[in-house]
């Protein structure tokens, strides 16, 4: 029976650690208190060769985390309120932490589940980022972030934020391989309703954010160019052709706006605001292409 981590005295202790004379601590205690201190140890190791490869632009600069046992054992305090549903007690003292201590990565991913817990997925994710912002390889924030994404059904940043999960944290620990876990689901899941690999869903995802991003700004040329792009990864994306036909009749290209809400519907059969929109555009005249519902 493994022992409980000699830090928290909460989980089970899962590695050695050299800077408690090689007592078993878990995997949130050693990414809380890693420091260049750890530079021998096979987890500072990996957890530096991750920050190379995968965080080189975002980690390159030194960041600072305060480790204060008053602060953590209050977060624990409203996690466990949290846990049992006392949500009222939990926000009473995760706000005046907030205010005490707002930099500090275990307070703002308080916060976050804090959120998480009122179905308030947008708040969570922002807190979640701000945990992550200032202590980086903190694998938890990372891990609610990816769940908070799947809750909104936002699966492209889901998918990425479980690969920055599986890629920072400890194989053994059961965050990364929940996150393997579902990231290979994922990929079947996508491989036999899209017909493409779990890499080439993301990219075409972040096509159509592109896309979606010029559309909001009424930019409709360069919106259709990256739903086009888009459509070049993924060519069963309904959604893409659906959002490129309200581009054309915003340029006054009703035949390509018609085409494009057809070829959504053959997709889709069921695309019903495809449907409405095609109805619409079909119905305009000329020099009434300025039609503003979005797909």
């Amino acid at each position: 029976m493994k022992k409980e981590c000699v830090v928290c005295k909460k989980a089970k202790g899962k590695r050695a650690c050299r800077l408690h004379k090689n007592e078993m601590i878990c995997s949130r205690c050693c990414a809380a208190i890693r420091s260049r201190d750890c530079e021998e140890c096979s987890y500072f190791e990996f957890a530096e060769k991750y920050h190379s490869s995968k965080f080189k632009k975002s980690l390159d600069k030194r960041f600072v985390i305060e480790i204060n046992e008053e602060v953590e054992e209050a977060v624990d305090r409203a996690l466990g309120f949290i846990e049992r549903d006392s949500l009222g007690r939990a926000k009473s003292i995760i706000m005046d932490l907030i205010i005490s201590h707002p930099e500090n990565h275990m307070v703002q991913y308080a916060m976050g589940v804090l959120n998480a817990a009122k179905g308030q997925y947008d708040e969570a994710i922002t807190h979640f980022n701000k945990a992550t912002d200032i202590f980086p390889y903190f694998v938890e924030a990372h891990f609610n972030t990816a769940v908070a994404y799947q809750k909104k059904m936002d699966v492209g940043n889901a998918i990425k934020a479980f690969q920055k999960v599986a890629g920072l944290g400890d194989p053994e620990d059961e965050h990364v391989q929940h996150a393997e876990s579902l990231l290979f689901e994922l990929e079947e899941v996508i491989r036999k309703t899209e017909g493409i690999n779990l890499k080439t869903y993301v990219r075409a995802k972040d096509k159509f954010d592109e896309a979606n991003h010029y559309m909001n700004h009424q930019q409709w040329e360069k919106a259709v160019v990256k739903f086009k792009e888009c459509l070049a990864l993924n060519k069963t994306h309904p959604q893409s052709y659906g959002n490129m036909g309200i581009c054309y009749s915003k340029l006054g290209q009703k035949e390509k706006a018609i085409a494009a809400l057809d070829k959504a519907l053959e997709i889709d059969p069921t695309y019903e605001l495809a449907m409405v929109n095609r109805a619409v555009i079909e119905s305009l005249k000329d020099g009434e292409m300025k039609y503003g519902v979005e797909g």
